[in-house]
């Protein structure tokens, strides 16, 4: 038998070809899509001392991609990393887990498992107009912003302009006697009408927490508004907080948006925390544009004498840029 040899340019250029059809092919199939963001500001901070910081501000970086298994069924899935383009390290750390997961869609709704937001933190919309932003976040003082792992969740269709979303969290560590680690379960209602948007959540034993959260979005003459009402109790220790968010924004023309916050979480041992925000956004396109905002958070902490306390106040001021891709 004669061996056939290829002239290496010949044979690179075939190897490029397949390899070009492969990925054609597996491009086709799945709908890879490379997404991220960039968030990056310049921030003042004064928190008893004073100093200038660079925050990226949940900046990150996303693989995501869906396919038709047959005429009834879509398969998708999503991992997505915060990557952190101040310093390139979060306690040793280059990237960190956000949303990861997979699952399948269809006429009755969609069902994924990994590690997602819960049920209830979804149920916040807008509301939080300082999403991710250094101390104006409203995570800084209120309950139930949870990314959970070993969840599973089920999200109805909409009928009638109701849906559901249901979510299991498998306790895998619940033999350690942490209640946080115990199953837990995540559920949200949501009613969405051209008018007014508007949820109710319920977090049970999740993050050591029973929490409640009632959620409603407007418009009203143009300026979008926002209102969160929230009760959790402590498992550990039986605290109870209750919290209010209220904000809204208002398209001033020209790319220029205006929005503003307040929150307050009042606990069962008497102390408090409240928060008020303001910002100015400048879209520059659909994918970009600057900002710069002021937040102050005040915590009035109730010591041992009843007739004193501690008021301690943590202010930023910020300015920078979002770069979506």
């Amino acid at each position: 038998m004669k061996s056939i040899t290829l002239p290496s340019k010949k044979l690179g250029g075939l190897i490029a070809s397949l390899l070009t059809a492969t990925l054609a092919t597996n491009a086709t199939a799945s709908a890879l899509t490379v997404y991220g963001k960039a968030n990056l500001s310049i921030n003042h901070v004064d928190d008893g001392d004073s100093e200038w910081q660079v925050n990226s501000n949940a900046s990150r970086l996303g693989f995501k991609g869906d396919y038709q298994v047959n005429d009834g069924l879509e398969a998708f899935y999503k991992m997505e990393f915060e990557t952190y383009m101040d310093d390139g390290d979060k306690n040793g750390n280059t990237f960190g887990q956000r949303n990861i997961y997979a699952g399948f869609r269809g006429n009755y709704g969609q069902i994924l498992v990994g590690k997602h937001d819960s049920p209830l933190k979804l149920a916040q919309g807008n509301v939080d107009r300082f999403n991710d932003l250094h101390l104006a976040d409203m995570k800084n003082y209120i309950q139930g912003e949870d990314r959970l792992d070993n969840i599973v969740m089920y999200t109805s269709p909409s009928f009638s302009c109701f849906s559901a979303t249901l979510a299991m969290v498998a306790g895998e560590d619940a033999e350690n006697g942490d209640s946080g680690l115990a199953d837990g379960q995540s559920i949200s209602v949501k009613y969405q009408h051209n008018l007014f948007t508007a949820s109710l959540s319920n977090n049970s034993a999740i993050d050591s927490q029973d929490t409640t959260r009632f959620v409603l979005e407007t418009e009203i003459v143009g300026i979008e508004l926002g209102l969160l009402l929230q009760t959790a109790e402590n498992l550990d220790d039986l605290t109870d907080e209750d919290s209010i968010v209220f904000s809204g924004q208002y398209k001033l023309g020209d790319g220029y948006v205006l929005k503003a916050q307040y929150g307050q979480t009042d606990y069962s041992n008497g102390n408090t925390d409240s928060q008020i925000a303001f910002g100015i956004d400048k879209k520059l396109d659909k994918n970009t544009k600057l900002f710069v905002y002021y937040s102050t958070i005040t915590s009035d902490v109730n010591t041992e004498i009843a007739t004193t306390s501690v008021i301690e106040d943590q202010n930023v001021f910020g300015a920078g840029f979002e770069i979506k891709f």
